[in-house]
């Protein structure tokens, strides 16, 4: 089924009214923290590959992924489905090289990039498996998800709900303000499709985050309501998650095309990921 333009156009405009990120506005801010901390997952990686290329994806405020990639030592690309904010972003500066991409859709050949990350993206895309194909046919070596994660519901999950909801307005928590359904990510799905396309590893890190509009702007570090707020939501959380009352919010997963080295995979454990080798298919070879 054709996706309807007007998914596509509410992106657009809504990207088209984004002001710069705090990574470039207010770098010591809580905010600036929140996404570094989702940012530093991938440090494994920077770290065994040194040089990298990258593709962002769903990049459109003003490419603050491939920015963070830049400064750790990365070949990065930003792509969005316009370049609004990344043109900008590439004249101040910020970035190197952008793209105009439609993640489900991307125009770039196979295997153009060691590694392609989508941020906080893929459960916004009106077909997220669409996107994901295209992802594992443009990299090389290994997709990278910084995404909101689904598993089996717990106890105090509504409860989150309810907290949010008081905090933020929010109305509903499947829907987003596009239209679109919020397609938050399943492992297991993510290690099926992989594991279909021959894949050999999929690692996996699970974590809090903790957002109050009113606090965004206060200095990380200081002793601010709002960082004392924001430090301790992430605390109840995570030992709410530790006792099973509760389920982390975030995933990192990166799904590797080939085999990796036994250092990376010391590297992923003591990152905090959990290493899942994936099935081989014993009658790929077979006649």
């Amino acid at each position: 089924m054709r996706c309807p333009d007007w998914s596509y156009q509410r992106h657009i405009s809504h990207e088209q009214e984004l002001g710069l990120p705090s990574c470039y506005a207010a770098p010591d801010s809580i905010d600036a923290w929140r996404h570094q901390r989702m940012q530093d997952t991938v440090l494994p990686l920077l770290q065994a590959y040194s040089g990298s290329t990258w593709l962002t994806l769903g990049d459109g405020t003003y490419g603050s992924d491939a920015h963070y990639l830049l400064r750790h030592g990365a070949d990065a690309t930003a792509s969005s489905l316009t370049d609004a904010t990344l043109k900008i972003a590439r004249e101040r500066g910020y970035i190197n090289n952008y793209r105009v991409e439609n993640a489900e859709a991307l125009t770039v050949k196979d295997d153009s990039f060691d590694f392609v990350m989508c941020k906080e993206s893929y459960h916004h895309f009106p077909r997220p498996p669409i996107a994901f194909y295209e992802m594992w046919r443009v990299a090389r070596k290994a997709i990278v998800l910084i995404e909101p994660v689904e598993d089996r519901p717990r106890i105090l999950d509504s409860f989150k709900w309810f907290v949010k909801k008081l905090l933020r307005g929010d109305s509903t928590d499947q829907f987003e303000p596009t239209g679109n359904f919020l397609y938050r990510v399943s492992t297991r799905e993510i290690e099926k499709m992989a594991a279909a396309l021959y894949g050999k590893y999929v690692a996996t890190k699970r974590y809090n985050d903790f957002y109050y509009a009113k606090a965004s702007a206060d200095k990380y570090g200081s002793a601010s309501i709002g960082n004392c707020i924001t430090q301790l939501g992430l605390l109840i959380q995570n030992v709410l998650c530790r006792m099973r009352l509760l389920n982390f919010g975030l995933v990192t997963v990166l799904i590797f095309k080939h085999d990796i080295d036994p250092m990376l995979q010391t590297s992923l454990r003591q990152h905090g990921f959990v290493l899942s080798q994936l099935p081989k298919n014993p009658y790929l070879h077979s006649a």
